[in-house]
């Protein structure tokens, strides 16, 4: 998994990136809000990512979208582990 930016993947059909940060692993979707955009390329500092288009910023542990204004709400996020070497995500139980 590349330093700094996501790995896109698709999950039974979801659009996911995982980032790697220092608390973890983290997996959130993989298009911005603001106009669709995919954030895999995006920057990470610190448990954060910010779209390379333009600029939106979402806590990568929760998906909140980052304000001025505090947090609201952003991308969904997916819990994360590693198994064997081998990352997995866990999508929610529609059912």
């Amino acid at each position: 998994m590349p330093a700094q930016r996501g790995w896109p993947v698709t999950v039974a059909g979801v659009y996911i990136a995982v980032f790697r940060t220092a608390q973890g692993l983290r997996a959130v979707d993989n298009v911005c809000r603001h106009t669709g955009a995919p954030l895999d390329d995006g920057f990470v500092s610190g448990n954060s990512v910010t779209c390379p288009w333009h600029g939106w910023r979402y806590d990568l542990a929760t998906g909140d979208q980052l304000t001025a204004f505090g947090h609201r709400r952003g991308l969904r996020s997916y819990p994360v582990r590693v198994e064997d070497g081998q990352v997995w995500v866990a999508l929610p139980d529609e059912g």
